[in-house]
C-alpha cells in the first residue's frame, strides 16, 4: 500500500505525518485484536456450547448446525473489520475523519490542512498562507496524543473473553480428551451423523425391540468396559406410563416393564447417556406344524418314505424305524435347538437330527424368531417305540356251527387289518371223523394276497367241500392271517364247525329237524288250549267276582301268558322258515311238500304276529277295565215300600253272618215287581246305592225285571268274551294247521325211510371195513 503524500508544492510536516501514521497503526491493531478474539470467543463458546448440551441430551443436527452457523457469523467479524478499519481508514482524510469523533477541532483542522495540501487552487492563491496554516495546525497535533483517539476500543475485554473461553477449552480438553475431542468433531462437522460421546458408556442397542404380545418384558442395558461413569440407577420410560428405573448390579441394568399391545417409544436415561428405542409388540412365533418324515424296517418292503402329521405331540413308531422331524414356525426362525444341540433352521423350518426308533423318548424343540422372540414354551414330542403287532382278522355271514351240504357254497366276508400290511389271508379245515372216515380231511388254501402298503384287506371268501374235495364228515374251519414280520406265526379265527353232508344225509337230518319242530309246535298249541280254557273259566265269573283284584291280576297274568306263547311261536316259525330254506337246497326233497310246509308257515306267522297279540291285548284292557258301579254296598235304614217277592226273599235268604255294619243315612225306596221274570243274580242290587257316601234325596220307584246278564253288564266280561271268541278262532286255525302239518310230515318221513336204512347200512359196513 502507498501512503506517501501526492507530489504538489506544499507538504504535511514530517512529524505530523508519522503522529498520523502511528494512529493508523493502533487503529488497524486493536480492530484486528477485536476481531480475531471475538472470533476465537465465539468459536470456543460454541463448542463448549456443544460440549454441555451433549452432556445433557444427544444434541440435534439441526441445533448444532445452528450453533456452528452463529460461529461462523462470529468469524465474519475478521473480513468486515479488515474492510471498514483497514481498507475504509488507510488515507490521511480518512483518519482526519476518525479523529474528529474523538477531538473535533483538531481532526477538522488537520482535514483542512491535508485538503490544502491537496488543493492547487488554494496554494495557487496564497503559498505563504497555506503554510504558515499548515505549520501552525501541525504544532497544534504534535502537543495532542492520538493513542486514546480510537473509537470504541474493546480488544482488551475481548480477549480476556477469548482467553477464558481458551482457558476453559484448554481445561476441558485436558480433562476430558475424548469427551471434548468428540464434541469438537460434531461442532465442526454437524451435517455427519457423529456418535455423541457419554462418560456413561453402553453397549450398543438396537433402535428398534420386538416384545412378546400382552406380556411382561426385561429390558437389559449392558454397561460398555470403557465406560468412564457408571451411575447407581438408570431409569426408562415408557411412552406416558410411569417411569421405571433399575438398580446397576453385575454391570447392567435390569428394567422390569409391564405388558404392553400397542407400539412406543421407549425413553432410556442412564447418566449423560440418552437412547429412544421403538418398542412394537409382536405374538410370539408358534410352530404351525410338525411332520415325521419316516423310514421303516426293511423287512416291510415299503422304501417310500412315510410323513405324519404330529402335532399332537405324540407319535408311535414300529421299532427299527428311523424317524426326521421338521417343525414349521409362524415366521422366519433365526436360531433353534433340538434336545439341547443347536440346529440352523432353514426360514421358518427347522429339522431334527434323524432318531433310529428302539424305545420311547422324548424330544424337546425350541426355537427363536428374526425378531429374537422365543417361543412361549418349549414343544415336547414323545416317541413311543412299539413291536409290530400281530394282523387282527375278522369274519362276518360264517356261523360259528352248521350243517352244510357238500355242494353248498358258503359266502362270507373277512377282513384282515395290519398296520405295515397284510401279507396274504387264507383257509384252513381239519377233519373231526376219525370212525367212520377212513382219511379225516385236512387243508388250506390261500383266499386273497396281500402287499406291505395294503395296512386293510378286505375280501370275500367262499367254501364249497366238493370243489375242495372234503368228504362228508364233520370239520373245524379256521380263517388265518399273515403279516410281513420274520418268523411270525399265523394270526387265526375263532374255529367253525361245519357238518358237511351229502344230499341223503341231509334229508335224514332235515327230517329229524322238522319232526322236532313239529312236535315244539304242539307244544305251543297245547300250551295255547290251557291258556283258552283259564279264559274260559274266567269268563264265567259274575261281574263282582271280575271286579276282585286277584281275578284282575290273574287276567293279567293271561295276558302276559298270551304274549309269551306268541313270542314262542314266532321263534318257532323263524325256525321252521330256515329249516325249510336249507331243504330248498336239497333235490332230495319235493317241491310240493316245501310249498306246502311254506304256506302253514305263513299262516303260523300271521297268527304269532298278529292274532295271538290281539288276544293279549284284549286280556289286558279287560284286567285295565274300570270296575263296576252296581255291586253290593252296605245298606243303611230303608224308609218304604217293597213289593217285590222276590227281592224280598233274596234279602231273606242272606245269612245274618254276611250282613256289614249298616250305613248310617236311611235310604227311602219304592221298589215295584214286574211281569219280567226275576234275575236271580241281580235281584237284590235293585235297592242298592253307589259305593260313595249315601245322602238324602227324592224317593224314586224301581222296577224289577230280567236286565241284561251279569258278565256282559261289565266292561271286564265284554273284553273276556272278545278275547275268548278270539283265541277260540286261532285255535281251531291251529288245528287244521297241524293235521296238514302232520300228512306233510308223515310223507316226508316215509319218502326218507329207504335212506335212513341205507345210510345205516354203510355206515355199518365203515365201521366194519375199519375194525377188520
Amino acid at each position: 500500500m502507498n501512503l506517501a503524500a501526492p507530489q504538489h508544492q506544499l507538504q504535511l510536516p514530517a512529524s505530523l505525518h508519522v503522529q498520523l501514521l502511528e494512529f493508523r497503526r493502533r487503529v488497524w491493531t486493536i480492530k484486528l485484536i477485536e476481531a480475531v478474539c471475538g472470533a476465537i470467543f465465539g468459536i470456543l463458546v460454541a463448542f463448549v456450547a456443544t460440549f454441555v448440551l451433549d452432556r445433557v441430551f444427544d444434541t440435534p443436527a439441526g441445533l448444532r448446525l445452528a450453533i456452528f452457523g452463529t460461529a461462523v457469523l462470529g468469524c465474519a467479524m475478521v473480513p468486515l473489520t479488515l474492510h471498514r478499519w483497514i481498507w475504509r481508514q488507510r488515507r490521511l482524510e480518512q483518519l482526519a475523519r476518525l479523529l474528529s469523533r474523538r477531538h473535533p477541532s483538531v481532526g477538522d483542522q488537520l482535514l483542512g490542512i491535508i485538503e490544502l495540501s491537496y488543493s492547487e487552487s488554494e496554494q495557487a492563491r496564497s503559498l505563504t498562507l497555506c503554510e504558515a496554516a499548515i505549520q501552525q495546525v501541525a504544532e497544534v497535533a504534535e502537543q495532542r496524543d492520538f493513542s486514546d483517539s480510537v473509537p470504541n476500543p474493546k480488544h482488551r475485554r475481548r480477549a480476556v473473553l477469548a482467553g477464558l473461553a481458551m482457558t476453559v477449552t484448554v481445561t476441558l480438553l485436558g480433562l476430558f480428551p475424548t469427551a471434548a475431542t468428540n464434541a469438537w468433531a460434531r461442532f465442526l462437522m454437524p451435517w455427519k451423523d457423529t456418535p455423541r460421546y457419554t462418560f456413561a458408556s453402553v453397549e450398543p442397542l438396537s433402535d428398534r425391540l420386538v416384545v412378546a404380545h400382552g406380556e411382561p418384558f426385561t429390558m437389559t442395558v449392558q454397561l460398555a468396559d470403557n465406560t468412564v461413569w457408571r451411575p447407581e440407577h438408570g431409569a426408562v420410560q415408557l411412552g406416558g406410563q410411569n417411569p421405571v428405573s433399575a438398580k446397576l448390579r453385575a454391570g447392567r441394568y435390569e428394567f422390569e416393564l409391564p405388558a404392553q399391545i400397542d407400539s412406543g417409544w421407549l425413553k432410556l436415561r442412564i447418566g449423560d447417556w440418552r437412547k429412544q428405542v421403538r418398542i412394537e409388540p409382536t405374538l410370539r412365533p408358534e410352530l404351525t406344524s410338525l411332520v415325521a418324515d419316516l423310514t421303516l424296517p426293511e423287512y416291510l418292503g415299503r422304501t417310500q418314505p412315510l410323513q405324519k402329521d404330529v402335532r399332537g405331540g405324540a407319535i408311535s413308531l414300529v421299532k427299527g424305524s428311523r424317524a426326521t422331524f421338521v417343525a414349521t414356525a409362524s415366521r422366519e426362525l433365526s436360531a433353534a435347538q433340538v434336545d439341547g444341540q443347536p440346529q440352523k433352521p432353514t426360514g421358518a423350518k427347522v429339522t431334527s437330527p434323524a432318531t433310529n426308533v428302539e424305545e420311547s423318548r422324548k424330544l424337546e424343540f425350541q426355537w427363536q424368531d428374526h425378531f429374537g422372540l422365543a417361543g412361549k414354551e418349549p414343544f415336547t414330542l414323545s416317541i413311543t417305540g412299539r413291536e409290530d403287532e400281530a394282523p387282527s382278522l375278522a369274519c362276518e355271514d360264517l356261523p360259528r356251527q352248521r350243517v352244510v351240504l357238500d355242494s353248498e357254497v358258503l359266502n362270507f366276508q373277512v377282513k384282515a387289518q395290519d398296520d405295515f400290511g397284510v401279507k396274504q389271508v387264507g383257509i384252513e379245515w381239519q377233519g373231526l371223523d376219525t370212525t367212520t372216515v377212513k382219511d379225516p380231511a385236512k387243508g388250506e388254501r390261500i383266499l386273497a394276497a396281500g402287499s406291505s402298503d395294503k395296512d386293510v384287506l378286505e375280501l370275500v371268501g367262499t367254501f364249497s367241500a366238493q370243489s375242495l374235495g372234503i368228504e362228508p364228515q364233520p370239520i373245524h374251519l379256521r380263517l388265518f392271517a399273515e403279516d410281513y414280520f420274520p418268523s411270525r406265526e399265523r394270526v387265526y379265527s375263532p374255529t367253525y364247525l361245519l357238518y358237511v353232508l351229502n344230499a341223503e344225509q341231509h334229508a335224514i337230518w332235515l327230517t329229524e329237524r322238522l319232526s322236532k319242530w313239529h312236535r315244539q309246535s304242539l307244544e305251543v298249541r297245547d300250551r295255547e288250549m290251557q291258556l283258552h280254557e283259564t279264559n274260559k273259566q274266567l269268563r264265567e265269573l259274575s261281574p263282582q267276582e271280575l271286579d276282585q283284584p286277584d281275578t284282575r291280576k290273574r287276567i293279567e297274568n293271561q295276558a302276559a301268558a298270551e304274549r309269551a306263547n306268541g313270542r314262542r311261536l314266532s321263534s318257532l316259525v323263524a325256525t321252521g322258515e330256515d329249516l325249510v330254506r336249507q331243504a330248498t337246497r336239497n333235490p332230495e326233497f319235493g317241491v310240493g311238500h316245501l310249498e306246502k310246509w311254506a304256506e302253514m308257515l305263513q299262516i303260523l306267522k300271521d297268527i304269532s304276529a298278529n292274532r295271538m297279540p290281539s288276544v293279549a291285548d284284549l286280556l289286558k284292557q279287560a284286567s285295565q277295565a274300570p270296575v263296576d258301579a252296581n255291586s253290593p254296598s252296605n245298606q243303611g235304614p230303608m224308609a218304604g215300600q217293597i213289593r217285590a217277592a222276590s227281592s224280598g226273599a233274596a234279602a231273606e235268604g242272606s245269612s245274618p253272618g254276611d250282613k256289614k255294619k249298616p250305613t248310617s243315612v236311611p235310604a227311602i225306596v219304592d221298589v215295584e215287581s214286574s211281569q219280567q221274570p226275576p234275575n236271580q243274580k241281580s235281584a237284590s242290587q235293585a235297592s242298592s246305592t253307589s259305593k260313595s257316601s249315601p245322602s238324602l234325596g227324592l224317593p224314586v220307584t224301581t222296577l224289577i225285571g230280567g236286565g241284561k246278564d251279569g258278565n256282559n253288564s261289565c266292561a271286564a266280561g265284554q273284553k273276556m268274551d272278545e278275547a275268548v271268541a278270539k283265541q277260540q278262532d286261532l285255535l281251531a286255525e291251529f288245528e287244521k294247521i297241524a293235521d296238514e302239518l302232520n300228512r306233510v310230515l308223515a310223507n316226508l318221513e316215509g319218502s326218507t325211510l329207504v335212506k335212513r336204512l341205507k345210510a345205516a347200512s354203510r355206515l355199518q359196513n365203515k365201521i366194519a371195513g375199519r375194525l377188520g
